[in-house]
């Protein structure tokens, strides 16, 4: 296993944050109407890049971090996608479908009520997005800021 260095870490967590930023355009995209592929719909945690980010490499930040830190980036991303699954439930009807159909299928129309309600969604989801980007980029501030001896000591 090779070892872990700050410019790797500051990487990653760029790269995770730019995973993010396209699974909330994702989102966007889903309320504006427009299609998009199962792999563009991301309802699990662990299923999204950022989660699989988050649950695997994103971990080493607990050398650096309190667990605090972690446990509120993972409430951030828990909370982005309990939100999402109320966007997904409106354009497609889950209960009708089949396991497949229900990641594959959108309804075909949905009402104006049901739109606005999707809309309002997805202002909360952005509020929270907005919330976990800073957060990251808090820590990645934080990480930035340690000089490369004392980063060494944490890992």
């Amino acid at each position: 296993m090779a070892k872990v260095n700050k410019k790797d870490i500051l990487k990653s967590i760029r790269v995770a944050r730019c995973s993010h930023v396209q699974w909330v355009d994702y989102a966007k995209a889903l309320v504006n109407g427009l299609e998009i592929t199962k792999e563009q719909i991301p309802l699990e945690v662990t299923t999204c890049e950022f989660g699989q980010w988050l649950y695997s490499d994103g971990h080493i930040l607990l050398s650096i971090f309190k667990k605090e830190v972690i446990e509120k980036l993972e409430s951030k991303h828990k909370s982005l996608h309990d939100i999402y699954m109320k966007i997904f439930k409106i354009y497609f009807n889950p209960s009708k479908l089949s396991f497949w159909d229900k990641i594959l299928k959108r309804q075909k129309k949905i009402s104006a009520t049901k739109e606005h309600i999707a809309i309002q969604h997805f202002v909360e989801l952005e509020k929270v997005s907005f919330e976990l980007i800073s957060f990251l980029n808090l820590i990645e501030k934080k990480i930035g800021a340690i000089d490369e001896k004392s980063f060494e000591k944490f890992l």
